[in-house]
């Protein structure tokens, strides 16, 4: 049976600025399709604040993932960006950051401050 679009994940991101950090909250699947929509969004809003990214409800993450985190975190350091992640990952999305050594060097919050399980 062919597939269609509707036969796959879609990646949601969303964006909600109200407070600070800002969340940026991104959904789904993860690949190189969407990554550049979130690169473009978290670099403009860490350039206005701090930044909290929620990827508790991504479902998946390629290598281009990957590639985006290791680069934001370099980034992050440049500029002197402020940058906290949640630390509910999804089993198949903490399996690549295990593998890939990303899991031991991205800047979790602490899971009681904004009461996530791990």
């Amino acid at each position: 049976m062919p597939h269609s679009i509707d036969d796959f994940p879609e990646f949601r991101l969303t964006v909600t600025a109200a407070d600070r950090p800002t969340v940026v909250a991104a959904a789904g699947e993860l690949d190189i399709a969407h990554t550049d929509e979130l690169t473009a969004a978290l670099w403009e809003q860490l350039a206005q604040g701090p930044v909290h990214l929620d990827v508790s409800e991504l479902t998946f993450m390629d290598s281009s993932g990957v590639r985006l985190l290791d680069t934001l975190m370099r980034d992050v350091d440049t500029n002197g960006w402020t940058l906290t992640l949640a630390t509910q990952l999804h089993p198949a999305v903490r399996r690549v950051l295990e593998l890939t050594g990303m899991l031991a060097v991205l800047p979790f919050e602490p899971a009681a401050s904004r009461g996530e399980r791990r």
